[in-house]
């Protein structure tokens, strides 16, 4: 892989992490989002950003491994956890609960979440993420605002 394509695959080596890197990816993204200003302009500016170079490099992966999802890929985790906390108050146990229901998602992968990783092209790495990412917005919005 190209030196920056596999900085932002592994968010700056993130997917390195032996243990959890999703895990820790998306708790590190919840820890920098949280001093991001609730302006919809800057968030998503970097969410943009963050989906258009994921979806791409995802794509530019698939073309050159075999592999389907490797855990070492965390750019989708990064993705949805921005999209679990998109303009949330800047509330901890708000994010203490968005994280916990991303997670659940991401791992447990129930119904729609499991079929939507067949997706080829690197659609399918990025999507599940996202998939996780607006259930977990929508019932945080649901529950608290």
């Amino acid at each position: 892989m190209k030196k920056f394509e596999t900085l932002f695959l592994k968010y700056f080596y993130l997917g390195d992490i032996k243990y959890a890197p999703g895990t820790i990816a998306s708790l590190i993204i919840l820890i920098i989002w949280y001093f991001i200003p609730n302006s919809i302009i800057i968030q998503l500016s970097i969410l943009c950003f963050h989906l258009l170079f994921g979806f791409y490099f995802c794509f530019q992966f698939t073309k050159n491994n075999l592999e389907k999802d490797p855990s070492y890929i965390v750019i989708d985790e990064v993705v949805g956890m921005m999209i679990g906390l998109f303009l949330l108050p800047k509330n901890i146990p708000i994010y203490i609960i968005a994280f916990i229901l991303f997670r659940f998602f991401d791992i447990i992968k129930p119904s729609i979440i499991d079929r939507s990783q067949n997706f080829k092209f690197g659609i399918g790495i990025m999507a599940d993420d996202i998939i996780s990412g607006i259930l977990t917005l929508l019932i945080i919005k649901g529950l608290y605002i």
